[in-house]
């Protein structure tokens, strides 16, 4: 490489970062082109890292290629209900590492094509090639401070980002709960006491005349002392009263809702469209929740067809059985 072209770019990267990639510049010049080089300092601080190095349209592509990944998520997790727990964790650690592995392989490569550029336009403003070397490091020592602002500001964006994800799929997770689950847990079991058998009544004597040797032995067990009848015990009519009966036919389950504001809207927008809408309180641990489902109907295929107008609504649908 040029003594002079290597001066620019040792100049545009300051003296810190040229010794950790001045000499893989140097192979991309000897080169005539840029390659693939793995940074981990790239990969690691992804956005971040193309931010403080002024890497405009890098940080567009790899913005796009995360909002597009977060969404593409979002709605794995949340649309997806056929898909198995260990493809949608499969999906997500693969969107991550790709995530991290664009930059990592391709970032070293767009720094040296960002430097070209500012090492050519230094050249051409300035009349002479000190004046080019002061304003390369002029530039690198006044955006320095303003660089690690930014890059702090797009790693907090991308922890954000995170979060936010995360307690979308919790909250998925909460309001995806099966109805059956729910009341399995909060109904105990009725218990139930065993009834006595009462024992007949011995028969009048006037009626004995005429039977059989077999039916007196019978009858004189009965009447003997040890034998006496036990008190008949009445069980008292279970409390039904917090029990709803099962509704009949195919149907969709929307949800549990912990607040009931958030399940009245969902009616309305159910009935809004045309849909028919049930909905029953359920005592969990977490507290009363009302769950929301659409139906009854006699075939299923009535329930899937409302079920695409529930999911069409941005809500949960999940078709049951009867």
């Amino acid at each position: 490489m040029p003594s002079g072209t290597e001066a620019l770019l040792r100049a545009a990267l300051g003296p810190s970062a040229a010794r950790v990639y001045l000499p893989i510049l140097a192979r991309f010049e000897e080169r005539g082109r840029s390659g693939l080089v793995w940074s981990p300092r790239a990969a690691l601080g992804n956005l971040a890292w193309l931010v403080y190095w002024r890497l405009w349209d890098a940080v567009l592509v790899q913005s796009i290629l995360t909002v597009a990944g977060a969404g593409a998520l979002g709605w794995l997790w949340a649309r997806a209900d056929g898909v198995p727990m260990g493809v949608r964790f499969g999906m997500a650690v693969a969107v991550a590492v790709l995530w991290c592995a664009v930059p990592g392989l391709w970032g070293v490569a767009w720094l040296h094509g960002g430097l070209r550029q500012r090492t050519v336009a230094a050249v051409e403003d300035a009349d002479t090639f000190k004046e080019a070397l002061e304003h390369l490091e002029r530039s690198v020592f006044v955006w320095r401070p303003r660089g690690y602002v930014l890059s702090a500001l797009a790693a907090l964006s991308v922890v954000l980002l995170v979060w936010g994800a995360g307690q979308l799929l919790r909250g998925t997770a909460e309001s995806d709960e099966p109805a059956s689950a729910a009341l399995l847990r909060s109904t105990p079991p009725p218990s139930i006491s065993p009834v006595a058998t009462p024992t007949p009544a011995p028969a009048p004597a006037h009626e004995r005349t005429d039977a059989s040797p077999v039916v007196d032995k019978l009858v004189s067990v009965i009447e003997s002392p040890a034998a006496e009848p036990a008190a008949e015990r009445v069980l008292p009519a279970p409390d039904l009263s917090g029990v709803r009966p099962r509704v009949r036919g195919f149907g969709v389950n929307v949800g549990l809702f912990s607040v009931v504001a958030n399940a009245e809207r969902a009616k309305a927008r159910l009935s809004g469209a045309g849909l028919p809408v049930l909905d029953d309180p359920v005592e969990s641990a977490r507290g009363p929740l009302t769950r929301v489902r659409v139906g009854p109907f006699d075939r299923r295929e009535d329930a899937e067809a409302a079920a695409q107008k529930v999911r069409a609504l941005g809500l949960e649908a999940r078709v049951y059985a009867p």
